[in-house]
């Protein structure tokens, strides 16, 4: 079986090919792009080295997080887009349990990933007879709550801590523990600090034959994303938007819009569907699709001129992307002028791509960038 293994979690973008669990071929990137940039040339690559296509794959693997939000999103994105076009299966493995494939030797294992202030993501794994089992599912907590857990209810067991986290926080976790110990060249024959794209494609493999394919692909989010979470602490919520919302709605505070008459029929059209975000009762942003069988046109994403660059934009895209999902849209369209850099950077962090250009559309002078996912 050939699997193509995709690692975006972390600063590193990574791809691998398999043959079952053999290692073929791997690749990875740290230069510093995004992996929105980096992803689709490496996959180019390999597979050229390969002298291999997309279509002689068995199964696609990718990383499901947790780490970075905006990295999981284009890995599953991808993978998501191989699967439907070319009907391969595809499985995610979390970024814990890829890191517990690094350790060869039979035990217990603790996956840690920093996530900041003190704070860490982990989960507890045993190996026995080459066969990892889950014993704690993928918690966010703080690194001093993990230790003390793991401490009380693992009080008599050896753990092999592996992850940035065992290096970032390995003064705290050994005055914990005696039992508490680390990843070195006896355990693991890899860097055990970072995630191994060639231990995710096997942890894949492993998973496919056990259970089959993933019938819903997610990214793995333990942490709400830090924009969203600002938000929700200034109390600002996303609801439909309703007829009654334009006696309130100053359009003025916006960029150029359509006037209220056209938002409001678009409000009363069945095939529209348009979501605010809300602050005090009042509305700082809005968004909304017009849907065509099983596609979506995103007609618009609109902040207030004083409210942006707080993450409202990206909790109204999120939102979109969700109801999209529920309502089974396979195709999600949008236009954007060439020169809105912010909105381009958005639209590309959520998995878009560019697939054609409308010269001159914008006052004759700038094109209109398509882009869909």
């Amino acid at each position: 079986m050939k699997v193509l293994s995709i690692e975006t979690s972390s600063k590193i973008c990574s791809v691998a090919i398999l043959e079952d669990k053999n290692l073929v071929k791997k690749i990875e990137l740290n230069n510093g792009l995004t992996h929105s940039e980096t992803l689709m040339p490496l996959i180019k690559e390999i597979l050229e080295e390969t002298n291999l296509t997309l279509s002689q794959m068995d199964l696609f693997v990718c990383d499901i997080g947790p780490g970075s939000f905006t990295g999981i999103r284009i890995g599953v994105a991808t993978v998501k887009a191989f699967t439907d076009s070319l009907h391969i299966p595809s499985v995610g493995i979390s970024s814990l349990e890829g890191l517990a494939y690094s350790i060869k030797k039979d035990g217990m294992i603790c996956s840690l990933i920093d996530c900041k202030n003190n704070n860490c993501y982990y989960a507890i794994y045993a190996l026995k007879n080459n066969e990892y089992t889950l014993l704690e599912s993928p918690k966010a907590d703080s690194i001093e709550n993990c230790l003390n857990f793991l401490n009380y209810k693992y009080a008599n067991s050896a753990i092999t801590f592996v992850g940035d986290g065992s290096i970032v926080y390995k003064n705290i976790i050994e005055n914990i523990s005696s039992k508490f110990i680390f990843a070195n060249n006896s355990y693991t024959d890899n860097d055990a600090s970072t995630i191994d794209v060639y231990n995710l494609g096997i942890a894949g493999f492993l998973k496919y034959n056990k259970h089959g394919k993933d019938k819903n692909l997610l990214p793995l989010y333990l942490k709400k994303p830090q924009a969203q979470r600002q938000l929700e602490e200034k109390n600002i919520v996303i609801k439909d938007m309703k007829i009654s919302d334009l006696d309130n709605l100053d359009m003025s505070k916006f960029d150029d819009f359509w006037n209220i008459d056209i938002l409001k029929d678009e409000l009363n059209s069945e095939n529209s569907k348009f979501i605010c975000a809300k602050l005090e009762n009042k509305i700082v942003g809005f968004a909304g699709i017009k849907i065509i069988l099983d596609e979506a046109d995103i007609m618009n994403i609109a902040v207030m001129k004083n409210c942006r660059r707080q993450g409202i934009a990206t909790l109204l895209l999120n939102h979109i992307l969700t109801i999209c999902k529920e309502k089974g849209i396979k195709t999600i369209n949008l236009e954007v002028n060439e020169e809105n850099f912010s909105a381009i950077s958005l639209y590309q962090k959520f998995g878009f791509k560019e697939c054609g250009r409308r010269k001159n559309y914008y006052d004759n002078q700038y094109d209109a960038i398509l882009m869909n996912r």
